[in-house]
């Protein structure tokens, strides 16, 4: 879903630009558009996944001082606009143009969090799904949380392939919340619901894993119970052993 938003992104910006340049040509071989910016218009890629908003953008012009409603249109620059908004690290590219009518348009495309780490070692931050670490900020979403041994190289280049499997899975993303890594390199995963340890391993053949544990849950879980195991192995891909709780008591 994310390539498609990317691609239509991509799509947008080549029309926009090629009207930009019929615009811009019409105006420089005359006497220049002396009319005034009536009309900011943002549109973000993603806007519902993501952590920028038109709110953001706007500020964020007028705090460089390239805020162009009120200003002659042949006096705005697109490109001290597009510089002012690349300084945010959660915005991957940004076009702006102007079209007839007093309007400056402004295109934003930004990169989608998929994970929090927030290793032992140091300050916690967010992995997109490319494997770029960006900066954490005050928001509060629902997502999939990584603790423990975790070093930037090993989250961009191992982690990330779990974050990404689960970001784009419906039931996983639902369904889980925590991973943590050992420092022996060991995955352990926790569910939103339930008090199970999900023994992952290591971040290896990860699909097959998780479908033989969807298979588990599907078919044998619903005859012994859900509360009938503590642990979940799934480190193997031809099994998924169970592990009981030997601290409840027998009655």
């Amino acid at each position: 879903m994310l390539k498609v938003f990317k691609i239509l992104f991509r799509l947008l910006t080549i029309v926009v630009l090629v009207g930009y340049l019929v615009y811009a040509f019409q105006h420089l071989t005359g006497k220049g558009d002396k009319s005034t910016c009536v009309t900011v218009n943002v549109r973000i890629a993603n806007e519902d996944c993501g952590f920028v908003k038109k709110d953001e953008i706007l500020r964020t012009i007028q705090e460089a001082q390239v805020y162009p409603v009120g200003r002659v249109m042949d006096g705005i620059s697109s490109r001290a606009i597009e510089r002012s908004l690349r300084h945010n690290p959660y915005i991957s590219d940004v076009v702006c143009y102007k079209s007839p009518g007093g309007n400056v348009n402004i295109l934003v495309d930004q990169h989608i969090p998929i994970m929090r780490v927030m290793p032992d070692s140091g300050a916690s931050y967010y992995l997109d799904k490319a494997g770029r670490c960006l900066p954490t900020m005050n928001y509060r979403g629902n997502f999939l949380v990584a603790t423990g041994s975790i070093d930037s190289t090993y989250a961009q280049k191992e982690l990330v392939k779990l974050a990404q499997f689960v970001y784009n899975n419906p039931f996983w993303n639902k369904q889980l919340e925590q991973v943590h890594i050992n420092p022996n390199g060991k995955v352990d995963v926790y569910p939103r619901i339930g008090k199970q340890i999900i023994r992952l391993g290591r971040i290896e053949q990860v699909e097959k894993k998780f479908e033989n544990l969807k298979l588990f849950y599907d078919r044998v879980m619903p005859v012994v119970g859900w509360n009938k195991y503590h642990e979940l192995n799934i480190a193997y891909t031809n099994q998924v052993i169970g592990k009981k709780d030997l601290k409840k008591k027998k009655y």
